[in-house]
């Protein structure tokens, strides 16, 4: 049985994971970022609410919350330190026990494009509450049986599901959103952040890999959700340190690590850093620019090595897995990327080529939330503040 602190018990300990971060990677509190005015926000895009389509009957698809054991089969089983070998029946066993958990993020994503791109009204927008108020009142994915492989299918269930409900919260209005269901599930999203922040708190730096960044994403998504500063400074810092693992010549070498999968893991890791990276942007700390001597460099090697693989076998001395890369889920990091700071070499050919980018743990239809003109009813005002902007840079 899970036992729930008291509220101000709850906040204490997670201010202490925030500060356990902070000192043990050298982040100050002001590099570790802050609530700007007490208010965290999104990128524009969220905020776009296009006109209500009034055709036909909505059909919701309403996924049984999973609240079973989250220890769980690699499908890396049996694969050396490289972890690189897919093990075809464990892949098909972690894809079984998985099921409901990739059902429900597709479930509340599909629901939130079909409200906020393509207007199905009131039955979409409720659809994405009920689904996520039946696995909050569920307490789903806030079981104690959990090992690592575990811990990385309920960040990436924290991703979806609170930029599936951030994208309501934003562009929904406000009588909308009923106010006991709406604390139910920013309950959950907190206590969801809490497991995560504290399987991924002082990691051995030597484990440290795209799953701490994914985990810093999922947070950082959630904090957005619920306006919690301390889950925003605990991701920000998770950033930090990412950063301070890229070497001298561009690359995290505990992706390229992977050997035969270095260049997957390189643009895997791409994904949530470019989110974290925008989301910080528009609350006015630019962790781009703390980075101009890194991060570009190690955006342009990915971008080089999806252009050419070879240029990555040169560096680990293995051929390059590129099957199911080259899709618009996987390069979909590349849209919010170039719409705020703008094109990295190379990278315009592929968006022209695989657009509109969709990824359900990034958000959604991403071309949608990040194009260049947002979206709005005919007559209406922006609900966002006017200086939520995505800068634009040459």
């Amino acid at each position: 049985m899970r036992i729930r602190l008291r509220p101000e018990y709850r906040q204490w300990s997670r201010s202490l994971l925030t500060v356990t971060v902070s000192v043990a990677f050298g982040v100050g509190s002001a590099s570790a970022g802050q609530c700007l005015n007490g208010e965290l926000r999104a990128p524009v895009g969220y905020y776009q609410v296009p006109e209500v389509d009034e055709g036909g009957e909505y059909d919701c698809d309403r996924v049984e919350p999973h609240t079973g054991s989250l220890s769980l089969t690699s499908k890396y089983q049996g694969s050396d330190d490289a972890r690189n070998e897919l093990n075809e029946e464990a892949y098909e066993e972690y894809k079984a026990a998985t099921s409901k958990v990739r059902n429900f993020e597709k479930a509340v994503i599909a629901a939130a494009d079909d409200y906020q791109v393509d207007g199905d009204g009131a039955e979409a927008l409720n659809c994405v509450l009920d689904n996520l108020d039946d696995w909050a009142s569920a307490d789903a994915l806030l079981t104690d049986d959990i090992n690592h492989v575990g811990q990385a299918v309920r960040k990436w269930a924290l991703a979806a599901a609170a930029n599936a409900y951030l994208r309501m919260q934003t562009s929904a209005p406000e009588t909308a959103m009923d106010p006991e269901q709406t604390r139910r599930i920013e309950d959950w999203f907190l206590s969801l952040s809490d497991g995560v922040r504290q399987y991924y708190t002082d990691r051995d730096p030597g484990k440290v890999n795209n799953h701490d960044y994914w985990a810093a994403w999922a947070v950082m998504s959630s904090a957005v959700a619920t306006q919690d500063c301390d889950d925003w400074n605990w991701s920000l810092a998770k950033f930090d340190e990412a950063m301070g693992q890229i070497n001298e010549d561009g690359y995290l070498p505990r992706e390229l690590s992977r050997e035969t999968r270095a260049l997957e893991y390189m643009n895997y890791a791409m994904q949530p850093l470019t989110m974290i990276a925008v989301f910080a942007e528009v609350n006015g700390n630019s962790v781009y620019d703390s980075y101009q001597d890194v991060f570009p460099d190690m955006v342009q090697n990915v971008v080089r090595g999806l252009e050419d693989p070879e240029r990555i076998e040169s560096i680990t001395g293995d051929e390059q897995v590129v099957d199911g890369l080259y899709k618009s889920w996987s390069l979909a990091w590349m849209e919010p990327w170039q719409a705020t700071w703008g094109p990295i070499e190379g990278m315009p050919a592929f968006l022209e080529e695989l657009q509109p980018m969709k990824s359900t743990r990034l958000g959604g239809d991403i071309s949608f939330l990040y194009r260049i003109n947002p979206l709005w009813p005919e007559g209406s005002q922006p609900n966002p503040p006017s200086n939520i902007k995505l800068s634009k840079r040459s």
